[in-house]
């Protein structure tokens, strides 16, 4: 059996903030039963309406990224779609600001253009956010995408301050990502 010591876990995610913590394989049932229960969590702490409704549209933006680009996968069940994709969200709350983070496996040729795209955003105000994002959304998607970055660049919209993001080599093929939004 393995030595694992739950309270001391449990009370490191406390002092931390962490409100929810979520790892493992994930699909769209999950994302919508986590994200019921995060807006429940909210309401009960009455949260402001205009963050609340940026926090659950980052959170579902992020576990929708590693739903649908994380390198991570395992045999699902076909009424889920097939593949599960395993990935990462935390939320959390520091200074009295919320935070959602996200991580998951990506392939190296992918880290590239997506880090690419995160540090353009990153430099972006809200004003050329928001003109990045109609230009996107008049584009085709491109070929293996599944929204031309139309999610990230919501995320940066809705984000009080720019996203951070880090990458971890893991081996020849992956890195690990992840992304840090702050309500």
């Amino acid at each position: 059996m393995i030595d694992v010591n739950l309270y001391d876990y449990y009370q490191f995610l406390k002092k931390e903030g962490i409100i929810f913590s979520f790892s493992g394989p994930t699909s769209q049932s999950v994302v919508e039963g986590i994200g019921e229960a995060l807006r429940q969590q909210m309401e009960l702490e009455e949260t402001a309406s205009t963050v609340s409704q940026r926090v659950f549209a980052i959170f579902v933006e992020q576990m929708q990224n590693v739903v649908n680009y994380s390198a991570e996968k395992v045999q699902g069940a076909k009424e889920e779609g097939g593949d599960l994709r395993h990935g990462m969200v935390v939320v959390g709350k520091e200074n009295g600001h919320f935070f959602i983070s996200s991580g998951n496996y990506i392939r190296k040729e992918d880290a590239k253009r997506v880090t690419g795209l995160l540090d353009t955003l990153r430099a972006m105000s809200k004003e050329e956010l928001k003109a990045f994002y109609r230009e996107q959304r008049r584009k085709e998607t491109p070929e293996g995408s599944k929204g031309a970055g139309l999610g990230l660049i919501e995320t940066f919209r809705k984000a009080s301050v720019p996203l951070e993001h880090r990458l971890h080599p893991v081996d020849a093929a992956f890195d690990f990502i992840s992304i840090h939004a702050v309500i």
